[in-house]
């Protein structure tokens, strides 16, 4: 898997890990959607805080590996800073360049 990734190139490879971290995302909001649904409106108590704080270091992780993960890995393993900064330059890049165009659909629907 980083043989076809240290071939890409750094704006490719930037996309892929903003799209990445778009679905990752995307699929928490499906589930919000559905507990928002599926869970009266109680306060959370103990379980609802517990489940929040779990998702919060979890998500934490797995978008700081989609994010952090290859530009730490070239630049800790492979000595390669400078493309490590240049894909994670992209990375936040697209990253902002998503947020904008979902702010501009969001208020699109208002």
């Amino acid at each position: 898997m980083l043989k076809v990734l240290e071939q890409e190139k750094p704006a490719t490879v930037g996309l892929c890990q903003a799209l990445g971290v778009t679905i990752y995302c995307g699929l928490i909001a499906i589930l919000f959607n559905f507990l928002t649904k599926a869970i009266p409106e109680d306060p959370p108590g103990f379980f609802g805080f517990f489940f929040m704080l779990v998702l919060l270091v979890f998500s934490a992780a797995v978008t700081g590996s989609l994010v952090f993960g290859y530009p730490a890995y070239l630049a800790l393993a492979k000595n390669k800073i400078k493309e490590a900064l240049t894909i994670l330059a992209f990375t936040l890049a697209f990253s902002l360049a998503i947020i904008l165009l979902t702010a501009i659909f969001i208020i699109s629907l208002a």
